[in-house]
């Protein structure tokens, strides 16, 4: 089976698109489910710019991560269709038009298609600051929201991970912060290997402890493996080349933050490391008042952003344009780009054999390479922001109820 001259794999799909691996390659196709709902090549093309222009250069990230548009011929989009079949899930199956344009994006679930392993961490870190409507609760919006998951039964126990722990900087909590999401996922930890992935919510814990075994580089030890995780996100995206200094282990009750009564806000990240950019771009949301009555169409803002970043060739990637960006641009849309940052994942791939021409960390005599990179960052509709603000509402009533049911 073939695309475009070359032959692919099914990876995984939602509800907007469907992610095949095009073998031999480093990058994937994201095909655009279109069934009712036509998707133009301008509205396509406006959201690649805004990732492409706005959302990597104001996370520095490297300009090889770039998305671009294929066309693909109409005799090969009924053939692909028709040979999609047999590996799509069947609730999705409904959604079968598909659009002629694609976007080419590379394959961050691998590090490179050349390496014999590859593996990667996906990591969903969710809000990683104290919104000001919640500080007198002293809880985040994703610890408040567990609540509301747990109400309408979309999850059976509240996680006791916290984005602040994993933001703060600190290794100590950042570890305490990775344990939880290994034990309690709720779609925000996956493990994959080479582009399959191989843990996630549904699977036991015994599984990942078995693959980290499997990884020699690690000694089959834990917390070597989260101590690597972590000094990949304190360093930057520049190539970096560090040894790795294996840390304590956690005492078991350390590592149980079960049931805890308030949010750490303390934090000290280093300006230069990855966490503390997308902590930045997070934070953009606090220049905004939140309002329910907004009437404006939901993608009209991307046009807005995208003319003037060219018209005006703004380069996000420079400090000093960034500020002058960020201090000259409607609040609202501040607000939709930090919507973007606050819901993006985190893809660390690395490989257990030496690849030239990648940041590496030494553990012992081994160098493993890898790359981090961020995955995610398509725009958000101006609904998104009224949203918020009704869920903020009813995260605060539930959790409201909760304090007082347990003081009965």
């Amino acid at each position: 089976m073939s695309i475009l001259g070359k032959s692919w794999k099914y990876i995984n799909e939602g509800n907007v698109h469907i992610v095949l691996h095009i073998l031999e390659t480093n990058y994937v196709l994201r095909l655009i489910k279109e069934d009712g709902n036509p998707v133009d090549l301008k509205t396509i093309r406006r959201s690649v710019d805004f990732v492409n222009l706005v959302m990597i250069p104001f996370l520095a990230i490297n300009d090889h991560h770039l998305q671009d548009i294929v066309e693909i011929p109409a005799n090969e989009l009924i053939e692909l269709s028709r040979n999609l079949v047999d590996f799509r899930p069947d609730h999705r199956k409904f959604k079968s038009m598909l659009s002629s344009y694609a976007i080419k994006d590379i394959n961050l679930a691998i590090l490179n298609a050349k390496s014999d392993t590859n593996f990667c961490i996906e990591l969903k870190p969710k809000e990683g600051f104290m919104s000001p409507h919640f500080k007198k609760f002293s809880k985040c919006y994703y610890c408040l929201k567990q609540f509301l998951k747990l109400q309408e039964r979309q999850i059976d126990q509240i996680s006791d991970y916290c984005p602040l722990d994993l933001f703060s900087g600190d290794a100590h909590r950042m570890k305490i912060a990775l344990i939880n999401l290994i034990r309690n996922p709720q779609n925000n930890f996956k493990v994959f290997k080479n582009g399959h992935i191989i843990y996630d919510e549904k699977s036991s814990q015994t599984v990942l402890e078995n693959t980290i075994k499997d990884m020699k580089v690690f000694g089959g030890s834990l917390n070597i493996f989260l101590d690597f995780i972590i000094e990949i996100l304190l360093s930057g995206y520049e190539k970096c080349h560090s040894i790795l200094k294996e840390s304590e282990g956690l005492p078991i009750e350390q590592t149980i933050e079960s049931r805890r009564t308030h949010c750490d806000t303390e934090n000290s990240l280093n300006s230069t490391s990855f966490l503390h950019k997308l902590l930045y771009l997070q934070k953009l949301s606090e220049y905004m008042q939140l309002d329910t009555k907004n009437n404006k169409e939901d993608y009209d803002y991307v046009h807005t952003v995208i003319d003037r970043v060219k018209k005006q060739k703004i380069d996000l990637k420079i400090a000093e344009n960034r500020n002058t960006f960020i201090s000259t641009t409607d609040p609202e849309i501040l607000g939709l780009i930090s919507a973007v940052a606050k819901d993006c994942s985190i893809m660390i791939s690395f490989s257990t054999s030496f690849e030239e021409g990648f940041s590496t960390i030494q553990i012992g005599e081994h160098k493993v390479p890898f790359r981090i990179s961020i995955t995610d960052l398509e725009p958000k509709p101006m609904k998104t922001l009224v949203k918020r603000v009704r869920t903020e509402r009813k995260l605060i009533e539930i959790y409201e109820q909760h304090l007082s049911s347990a003081q009965k």
